[in-house]
């Protein structure tokens, strides 16, 4: 009987862990699933750069005033280089954020940051359609390259 209580408890616990995990990603990016645009983000490629990079190309579509997020969780002192391009449209705005903005661009480029305690370790790379719905134009479709240490972890909007 006394088998049966432990083994009840121990598969509970099992279930209850990794929803309590969770709970902080959760809260991360649950702006990033009530807001953004449906990204039809799909990963072009995804590698392993020697023994501590790590690399993703990421193509995605952002509706006429939308944004896409995509976040990074780095430790402090990660390095993360990248760059992206539009390969359809011309009107986005692009900012990299921590607790505070970082970096702000209104067209392709590339960007390189280093991680602080004093910015946090979560990083948003977002991607905001500054053109109308009532402009001729409706998406932009962005491509974007990023490569930050193997440690690193990266977020992106799934499609509900």
């Amino acid at each position: 009987m006394l088998l049966k209580k432990v083994i009840v408890a121990v598969m509970l616990l099992t279930l209850l862990f990794p929803l309590v995990g969770c709970e902080e990603i959760s809260d991360l990016t649950q702006e990033v699933t009530t807001s953004s645009s449906q990204a039809n983000l799909k990963i072009e490629k995804s590698v392993e750069l020697g023994s501590s990079w790590q690399m993703k190309q990421i193509s995605f579509k952002v509706g006429a005033g939308q944004k896409v997020e995509i976040l990074l969780r780095l430790a402090d002192g990660d390095t993360v280089d990248g760059f992206f391009y539009l390969e359809r449209g011309d009107t986005v705005d692009f900012r990299i954020t921590g607790k505070a903005q970082l970096y702000r661009s209104a067209e392709g480029d590339r960007f390189t940051f280093k991680a602080s305690q004093a910015q946090g370790d979560t990083y948003t790379l977002l991607f905001r359609n500054t053109a109308d719905e009532d402009e001729g134009q409706k998406s932009i479709t962005v491509f974007l390259e990023v490569i930050y240490p193997l440690q690193g972890e990266i977020y992106v909007p799934v499609e509900d």
